[in-house]
C-alpha cells in the first residue's frame, strides 16, 4: 500500500509535467531555479554535519505517535504515508526524475507521463518491499559509525551545491569554491591531527589522504587566484599558454538568440564561406573535454582555419 501510494503520487507529477508544456525546462534552467536548488543543496549540508536539525514539528510528531500507539497500523494510513513520502524520497532520484519530467514535459503525452513515473515510483519502493520482507534484521545496527556517513553525505551535498553554482559564478570563483571544499574535507579526514609512532595503519591512511586533500586543496586556490577555470587542471593556463593561444585563434562568437543565428548564416552563406555551429553550455561536462582536449589542438584549429 506504501509503495502503491508513492508511485501514484509520481505519477500525478508526470501527469502535471505532461499539462505543463515546454515551459517546465525553461524554468528548471533559469537562474533563479538554478540558485534555488543550490541553496537547497548548501541547507541540506549543514545539516548533515549537525548544525541543527530538519525535523517535523513537535506536535505533529506527537499526534502521529498517538495515533498510531497500542494498535497496528491500517493499509489507509500506510498509503497516505507513502503518497506524501513521495515529497521526502523524490530527491533520492532527482537525476531521473529530472531527465524523465523535462522529456515528458517535451511530448505532452499525459499517459506516458503518468506511465513513466508511475513506473519510477515502483522501482524505488521496490528495494523497501524487500527489506520490509526478507532482510530487516540483517540490516546494520545504529552506531557512532553513522556519523561518519552522515558527514561524507554533506560533502556530496556541498559539492553539489558548488557545482550548479558553477551554472552562475565566474569559474575563478567556482575553482576557489572547490578549494575550499578540498580544505575542509581534508581537516575532517584528519590532515592536521596529531600522529603518534603508536598509531596504527588505518590512522595512517586517513592523515595521508588528508593531506592529499590538502594539497590538492592548495592547488585549487592558487589557480583560482590567477583566474584559472579548470579543476581537472587547475593551473593549465599557467604551464599551457601555447594551447590558449591557438584556441584564441578559431574566433568563436557567442551567439544566444535565433535571430542573430540566422543573420550570422545568412551573411556566411553570402560569402560561400562554411560555418560551424557549436552549442555548449557551462554547466556540460563533455563540453569542458572537448573545450579542453580537441579545440587546443593544432590539427584541429587549422582543419577550421577557413570556417566562420
Amino acid at each position: 500500500a506504501y509503495v502503491l501510494a508513492m508511485a501514484t503520487a509520481f505519477g500525478l507529477l508526470g501527469v502535471a509535467a505532461a499539462w505543463s508544456g515546454q515551459n517546465l525546462q525553461i524554468v528548471l534552467q533559469s537562474p533563479y531555479a538554478v540558485g534555488a536548488v543550490a541553496a537547497i543543496f548548501f541547507i541540506l549540508a549543514l545539516s548533515m554535519f549537525g548544525l541543527f536539525e530538519i525535523q517535523l514539528p513537535s506536535a505533529w510528531v506527537s499526534r502521529i505517535a498517538g495515533t498510531g500507539s497500542g494498535r497496528r497500523g491500517s493499509l489507509g494510513g500506510a498509503a497516505a504515508i507513502g503518497f506524501t513520502s513521495a515529497l521526502i524520497v523524490g530527491p533520492c532520484v532527482t537525476a531521473p526524475l529530472a531527465a524523465a519530467l523535462l522529456y515528458i514535459a517535451q511530448t505532452g503525452d499525459a499517459v506516458l507521463g503518468a506511465a513513466a513515473l508511475f513506473a519510477l515510483g515502483l522501482g524505488q519502493g521496490l528495494p523497501l518491499i524487500a527489506f520490509g520482507t526478507f532482510v530487516s534484521r540483517a540490516l546494520p545496527k545504529t552506531g557512532g559509525w553513522m556519523e561518519y556517513v552522515k558527514y561524507a553525505f554533506g560533502f556530496v551535498l556541498l559539492g553539489m551545491a558548488v557545482w550548479m553554482a558553477s551554472r552562475l559564478l565566474p569559474a575563478p570563483a567556482i575553482l576557489a569554491l572547490w578549494a575550499a571544499l578540498a580544505m575542509v574535507a581534508a581537516v575532517f579526514v584528519g590532515a592536521f591531527d596529531a600522529l603518534g609512532s603508536e598509531a596504527g595503519a588505518a590512522r595512517r591512511l586517513r592523515k595521508g589522504t588528508g593531506m592529499a586533500l590538502a594539497l590538492y586543496a592548495l592547488i585549487l586556490g592558487v589557480g583560482a587566484a590567477s583566474g584559472g577555470s579548470d579543476p581537472v587542471r587547475p593551473l593549465a593556463h599557467i604551464t599551457l599558454p601555447r594551447q590558449t593561444a591557438e584556441t584564441a585563434t578559431l574566433g568563436f562568437a557567442d551567439i544566444s538568440a535565433a535571430p542573430e543565428l540566422q543573420s550570422v548564416l545568412a551573411t556566411a552563406s553570402s560569402e560561400k564561406r562554411p560555418t560551424l555551429v557549436y552549442f555548449t553550455a557551462d554547466w556540460c561536462v563533455t563540453c569542458a573535454g572537448i573545450e579542453r582536449d580537441v579545440l587546443p589542438a593544432a590539427q584541429v584549429a587549422d582543419s577550421l582555419a577557413g570556417f566562420r
